[in-house]
């Protein structure tokens, strides 16, 4: 039985809220640099990050709200003669791609003597440059409002600036400001249609509540979900963001959940489609090169006989050939880095009851689609990805407790094998107490103590058990429920987490030479031995045998180029990529260590057009000229499975420095731009969604960085202290191969 619970109290909690959204909707008719109640902040964005706004310097800049075009303020630019006058617009946006960019509006001027006015584009790229393209007029007298235009090729970037300059004597206004990506205008990413953010019935409850689910409405639920989630990513009226497309669920779902039969179900998706309007504007569904993609979107479902008929079917094709925005798909999952346009797309609903049955299905129904149209490594998870919606669905309907739901929602979110993913609960945490220990990893898989400042555990102790649970029943638990690409990333993971408990007392079991000790450790008065960890990189006589060693967790850049510039001559360097690196030493490095600039990655993201097609972005590139007086002596690059991410992404750059090697164990195979999504009750899943590629499409993701050089590590050598990596290292870099 299905039926509909009270909405009510939901509805008069979000009054106000919708009251204030109304209030708010005049602002959605500005544009993204309209002048119209804005305000000029008062410093140089080229020294500050970008807050998606309009600066300068001048301070005698202002918006002039009595000189109009189309009813809009303009910016006025009083300019005197011997000085240079500039306004700029400052954003930051990381997933905006496209061929062309263009900066274009209205300017008009009076009392102009010999004044050079210039409008241009900077962009600062994802490849390490900076492209920019101005025009420039000459103004005398008086003219009144005429049009400028800047236009140029277009790199994916992470800042932009459009830029508004007059040199001279001269008063200049401009208006209508607009810029466009292939035609079409960026003034989506700030305001998008916010009819969206109207729709408040369901705001408190979903008002859907199953009774027994027998096969036929489990099966419906699951084909509901994955429609749901193709007319969320791909119709043109939703893309847009028009509908709350949660809402628009629960509204649809009662009834098609409860159909009788496949044919009653078809004709309640076909009447449910036909309400957002007929599809008029089509454009071939075509992959071009299919070398410069990786991931493909799998929509052949969308023509299965056995779950469509042919009515059905063909429509659904429809809105898969139709003309969509490139700019702005508004459900699609954001990357990070973009803060300053980010609107809530994906709600996250904090105050919604785990209870509620139609939002424990919106939660599965979010996450599946997610990745099954955003997740660049789709096609790379252990099971396949488009049977679980089906596999775990029973389990989000019949949770008997939040606990029991939220194990749900780790177990699937582990379903991605990303070491990036991750889930954010925020319900209140206990208080938290954890041990004195490091752990790594022996070549045989065994947890080890490398560290301690326990008395009772002596480093090359071997974990047994903790509190009397086996370690390998310990990591089978959370090998379900802790995403991790690889075995090397699940113990790095599992070594977190293993000694944090919110009980008083922890039992350890481990070994050591030979003999097994339990111990009973109080969380709070521990007994403290002074710290003892590993050889240090200066045990090794690395000066003496003129080796240079970097962590690149901890050097500063002044270090390093000091470094760099006087040990040009140096036998080999070590580059210790063990923790995650400084983001801004490969600037340095890349001035010393490559002939020429080379190709080390390609980089993709996910079409806004096409979701679930991933193809080539970015081609990374290392090294910023020709330079014969590069770094002539061996690299040696230490990796483990710490080393993630950026930490992987600038291995691979390193190695392809002349006479480089990776030395280590397998990297924690997560690479690439993280982005996230909101779950109902205010849960964040973190997780990959754009990838990153050895060229020519060479897995990184799961694999890891291939290793040259393997290091094994034993018992033994962790007892003893010895850093296996550096003694590798050394043995590379004096070797004559």
């Amino acid at each position: 039985m299905i039926h509909m619970k009270n909405r009510l109290v939901g509805l008069l909690v979000f009054a106000l809220v919708a009251f204030n959204l109304y209030a708010q909707s005049d602002q959605s008719k500005k544009g993204l640099l309209t002048f119209t109640g804005t305000r000029i902040i008062s410093f140089d964005p080229m020294r500050e990050m970008p807050k998606m706004a309009w600066y300068s310097e001048n301070q005698d800049i202002r918006v002039d709200e009595e000189v109009l075009f189309n009813n809009q303020s303009s910016l006025l630019i009083p300019s005197v003669r011997g000085k240079k006058t500039e306004a700029y617009f400052g954003m930051n946006n990381r997933d905006i791609t496209g061929k062309t960019i263009v900066f274009k509006g209205k300017y008009k001027y009076q009392q102009a003597n010999n004044a050079k006015v210039s409008f241009a584009i900077k962009l600062d790229t994802h490849l390490q440059r900076i492209d920019e393209k101005a025009i420039g007029l000459e103004c005398n007298g008086s003219q009144g409002w005429k049009d400028f235009c800047v236009e140029m090729p277009f790199t994916r970037s992470k800042k932009f600036f459009f830029r508004i300059l007059c040199d001279g004597e001269a008063r200049l206004w401009v208006n209508d400001c607009q810029v466009l990506i292939d035609g079409q205008s960026l003034d989506l990413i700030k305001n998008p249609d916010v009819e969206v953010d109207k729709d408040l019935e369901f705001a408190g409850n979903s008002g859907i509540s199953l009774g027994d689910v027998d096969g036929q409405t489990l099966e419906n639920l699951v084909v509901l979900g994955k429609v749901w989630g193709f007319l969320k990513y791909f119709h043109p009226q939703v893309v847009v963001g028009k509908y709350n497309w949660d809402f628009e669920l629960f509204r649809v779902m009662p009834g098609i959940a409860a159909a009788k039969s496949k044919k009653e179900r078809n004709s309640l998706l076909n009447e449910w489609i036909d309400k957002y309007g007929k599809i008029t504007e089509t454009e071939e569904y075509v992959i071009g090169d299919s070398a410069q993609y990786h991931r493909f979107a799998q929509l052949g479902w969308l023509e299965d006989p056995n779950v469509f008929d042919k009515k059905l079917s063909e429509k659904l094709v429809r809105i898969k050939n139709a003309k969509r925005n490139s700019v702005l798909n508004y459900y699609l999952p954001i990357l990070t880095g973009k803060e300053e346009v980010e609107f809530a797309r994906d709600k996250p609903y904090p105050s919604i009851d785990w209870e509620d049955q139609g939002y424990r299905i919106l939660t599965v129904y979010r996450l599946w689609n997610a990745i099954e149209h955003g997740y660049p490594y789709a096609n790379l998870t252990d099971h396949r990805w488009s049977t679980l919606l089906a596999q775990y669905l029973p389990e989000f309907i019949y949770a008997s407790s939040e606990k029991d739901l939220d194990h749900s929602i780790r177990k699937l979110a582990a379903e991605i094998n990303d070491s990036h993913g991750g889930l954010e609960f925020p319900n209140h945490a206990p208080r938290l107490y954890g041990l004195p220990l490091g752990l790594t990893q022996t070549t045989d898989g065994k947890l080890v103590v490398e560290s301690t400042a326990l008395k009772q555990i002596e480093r090359g102790s071997v974990i047994l058990a903790v509190n009397d649970k086996p370690i390998a029943e310990i990591i089978d638990n959370y090998r379900s429920i802790l995403p991790s690409s690889n075995e090397h990333g699940l113990l790095r993971n599992v070594a977190f987490r293993l000694f944090v408990t919110s009980e008083n007392e922890m039992k350890v079991t481990v070994e050591n030479q030979g003999q097994s000790y339990e111990y009973a450790i109080p969380m709070q008065s521990f007994e403290r031995a002074s710290f003892k960890g590993r050889k240090s990189p200066s045990d090794y006589g690395l000066d003496a045998r003129k080796i240079l060693y970097v962590d690149a967790g901890i050097i500063g850049l002044p270090e390093l180029d000091q470094m760099m510039k006087t040990n040009l001559n140096a036998k080999g360097m070590i580059l210790d990529m063990r923790k995650y690196p400084r983001w801004d030493i490969m600037e340095v490095l890349g001035k010393y260590l490559y002939p020429q600039p080379t190709t080390f990655m390609w980089y993709s993201i996910n079409s806004k057009k096409f979701p679930g097609n991933f193809g080539l972005d970015i081609i990374g590139k290392i090294g910023f000229k020709e330079n014969p007086d590069y770094f002539k002596g061996k690299i040696a690059i230490l990796v483990n499975e710490m080393t993630q991410s950026f930490g992987e992404l600038m291995s691979v750059a390193y190695r392809v420095a002349p006479k480089s090697a990776v030395i280590g164990t397998q990297t924690a195979g997560a690479n690439g731009h993280v982005g996230y999504l909101y779950l109902p009750r205010g849960i964040k899943f973190t997780y990959t969604m754009a990838g990153a590629f050895y060229p020519e499409w060479k897995l990184n993701q799961r694999d890891g960085v291939t290793i040259d050089i393997p290091v094994e590590q034993t018992v033994e050598d962790i007892a003893a202290g010895e850093d296996m990596w550096i003694r590798k290292a050394i043995e590379y870099i004096e070797s004559k191969r």
